[in-house]
């Protein structure tokens, strides 16, 4: 079992890029102030993406982490949300049981999306081909991560690799549970919400040795 990041908040949003300005650039590669205008830049669709998953019509606030529940289930921690403009708590589940989703095949990868609502129930959407062919790679799988459904929040997501004979939702554990046939692998995918440390991808300019410039260090 294995915890990875990074999905970021903007990831099942439509983000348009924010206005750009034609200008002859003159820094050279590598300079410092060819890194500050790309941080600048960086900076600038930060914004734009938090706006939208706090305006749209739904997105993640602060961060859920999803991980294995008992048996054959599912957990996720509490968080907040927001939906059609309305920010709200979810409670943490402990033990969110799949259902009968289908089957992956052997030897081959899935995966699953966790939706919230404000109400705190938690739904499923899996890639298109889980339940037929499967995926060769998690790369493939994640590659055909579905849509996120209307008025519901996406708070992360799980790859799983199939055993033999294939892992069935609700019926077989995740990698390292009990209960079944386990899955081979399950790797546990957070989204992080634009209130999370995580989330930024712009960054401060500092020296080398770390030093972050202010203007008592100009």
């Amino acid at each position: 079992m294995a915890t990875n990041a990074v999905t970021r908040a903007g990831k099942w949003n439509t983000v348009p890029w924010p206005n750009s300005t034609k200008e002859k650039i003159t820094a050279p590669v590598g300079s410092d102030l060819r890194q500050l205008e790309i941080q600048v830049n960086k900076l600038a669709n930060d914004l734009i993406v938090a706006i939208a998953t706090l305006t749209g019509d739904a997105g993640c606030i602060t961060t859920s982490t999803p991980s294995i529940g008992t048996t054959v289930t599912i957990a996720c921690s509490a968080s907040y949300i927001q939906i059609a403009g309305v920010t709200g708590s979810v409670a943490a589940e402990t033990a969110k049981a799949f259902g009968a989703l289908g089957t992956i095949p052997t030897a081959t990868w899935g995966l699953i999306v966790l939706e919230r609502i404000a109400n705190a129930t938690t739904t499923f959407v899996s890639a298109a081909a889980n339940y037929t062919t499967g995926y060769a790679t998690e790369a493939l799988a994640i590659a055909a991560m579905p849509a996120r459904s209307a008025n519901k929040a996406a708070v992360g997501y799980i790859t799983i690799l199939a055993t033999t004979p294939g892992w069935v939702a609700g019926t077989d554990a995740l990698a390292g549970g009990t209960g079944g046939t386990p899955a081979t692998t399950t790797n546990y995918y957070p989204v992080y919400g634009v209130n999370d440390a995580l989330f930024p991808t712009a960054s401060q300019i500092a020296t080398l040795s770390g030093t972050v410039l202010t203007s008592s260090n100009y």
